[in-house]
């Protein structure tokens, strides 16, 4: 693993650590002082303002591919005409849209189930989620400078001073004004502000070769983001249907209360999704110099350490949510609360299998491969909609029939048709990507056995009990992965390195 490899892992973690406290003690505080009704809203609403990335995803999906892909061969005039071409079409898009989101505004509350005293404090919130999202969309063409110099650790820092920020503004609107629904929006925007002011400074840094000019913008070279793009939007879509439809699925079917409830339930899921992307994304710039490079065999054996490596990494947080899941609900959130440990076990279960894999979805990007995940991702994702509809409706499962309409899908996508597609793109056999699994899989079930045995001859009834399980699981969980994550050359390795670095300390002292 190289420097900058290293860098961006620490930095993506660090930036999880963060976001998972923020969470942890934001969303609390909001569900006590708004009411559970409010804060299901609050998501809906944003969540709602996501589907408008079935537009978007055409140019952001692809944007920094294709420049980073030029860049990496030496043709600068061409990434400099992607990129320029791509803030100039993102701008006028993001106007066009966020004027749609003020005529969608006045037709929202006939549309939901939202409580008389919240309908404009809703309709103001979902405003500022759209002017919120056009920040994020114009924001994707300034990542594509650490992602072309594999310096994503600036792109963490950038979410780091968003979460503070939103963070602290929520705190000072809360604790000097009336608290309402749109003071998270807005707080969100601010801080999206500040991320964008850091995003430039680097942006500049990263790539001083690049100056915006008017002749760089093609018409052709948005045409050709386009085209490629187009099967993302399909793609998108699809994944909005299985990963953002159940808050609105939950407010049409069982209501506004039913919708708070399962917004915080999905607080954790969320948090191990955004882990598991940050992490896959740090493979993302190596996984595409490969193919760049030409180098499809380096690509393959890079793709498959990807998946053991995220795997080990997600294991521990998914298998400690799943043991933990029913103390954790009742010191987090309440008594009310505990009954729906049940829904973070599903949702803990699914996210161990599933999450692993998601390094390869940047393998298809690389290939310039779009057409057949973003048909199969919709077809997926319309059929989770059936599913919650019928387990949920039909069946009577609740809250129960939409998380586990969600894990049916996403396994189908993620374990069965990404890593075939992915080895039959790259003419592997079948198998080649299954057989990294086992070692993360092995750990998360060790450690939400742990847990499991803990609660059984002992009841956790402290944040501090809760943490000293955690702190045992994970000591546990580094003898085993010291033990079976490597191989024994890499344990030799390993100890050699912190034996060299114990005797440089020694004598710098």
């Amino acid at each position: 693993m190289n420097r900058a490899f290293l860098y961006n892992v620490s930095a993506n973690l660090m930036t999880f650590v963060l976001m998972m406290l923020m969470s942890v003690c934001l969303t609390p505080y909001i569900v006590h002082t708004l009411g559970v009704e409010a804060f299901g809203l609050i998501h809906l609403t944003q969540n709602m303002i996501n589907y408008l990335s079935v537009i978007t995803a055409s140019l952001s999906a692809v944007v920094v591919r294709f420049f980073s892909v030029a860049a990496h061969k030496g043709e600068m005039e061409k990434a400099q005409r992607y990129l320029a071409s791509y803030f100039v079409s993102s701008i006028f898009l993001s106007i066009g849209l966020f004027l749609t989101c003020l005529l969608l505004s006045q037709q929202l509350i006939n549309w939901l189930h939202v409580p008389v005293h919240l309908a404009k404090d809703t309709q103001i919130a979902f405003i500022l989620g759209g002017l919120l999202f056009m920040l994020n969309f114009v924001m994707s063409g300034i990542g594509a400078a650490p992602f072309y110099a594999n310096q994503l650790y600036v792109s963490s820092a950038g979410q780091a001073v968003q979460m503070f920020c939103r963070a602290f503004v929520i705190v000072i609107l809360f604790t000097f004004t009336t608290p309402t629904i749109w003071h998270i929006p807005l707080a969100a925007v601010i801080g999206s502000l500040a991320a964008m002011g850091v995003g430039l400074y680097y942006f500049k840094k990263l790539i001083p070769w690049f100056s915006f000019k008017w002749r760089h913008v093609s018409l052709s070279s948005s045409l050709t983001l386009v085209r490629s793009g187009v099967w993302h939007s399909f793609e998108q879509m699809g994944i909005l249907l299985f990963l953002q439809i159940d808050l609105l699925m939950t407010n049409l079917l069982i209501g506004a209360e039913a919708t708070g409830q399962y917004a915080a339930i999905l607080q954790f899921p969320l948090l191990l999704r955004t882990l598991a992307g940050t992490l896959a994304v740090v493979f993302a710039p190596t996984i595409t110099k490969f193919y760049s490079n030409q180098d499809e065999q380096g690509l393959i054996q890079y793709a498959a350490k990807a998946i053991k490596w995220s795997g080990l990494f997600v294991a521990f947080p998914a298998a400690l949510l799943g043991g933990l899941a029913g103390p954790l609900m009742l010191l987090w959130l309440g008594p009310a609360f505990e009954e729906l440990k049940w829904l973070l076990m599903i949702h803990a279960a699914y996210l161990c299998l599933t999450l692993m894999f998601l390094p390869l979805t940047y393998v298809p990007t690389a290939f310039n491969r779009f057409k057949i995940p973003a048909v199969v991702t919709l077809i997926l994702g319309a059929s989770n909609v059936l599913f919650a509809y019928g387990l949920t409706h039909m069946l009577q499962l609740g809250l129960y029939g939409i998380a586990s309409a969600g894990a049916i899908v996403l396994l189908i996508k993620n374990i069965v048709f990404l890593p075939l597609y992915t080895s039959k793109i790259t003419k592997q056999n079948s198998a080649i990507f299954y057989k990294h699994t086992v070692v993360p899989l092995l750990g998360a079930l060790f450690i939400w056995g742990v847990c499991v045995a803990i609660e059984f001859v002992y009841d956790v009834t402290s944040w501090w009990e809760l943490f000293c399980i955690g702190g045992i699981c994970f000591i546990l969980y580094m003898g085993y992965l010291y033990q079976f994550a490597g191989t024994k050359q890499e344990r030799m390795q390993l100890m050699r390195k912190v034996k060299q670095a114990a005797a440089e300390r020694a004598v710098s002292r």
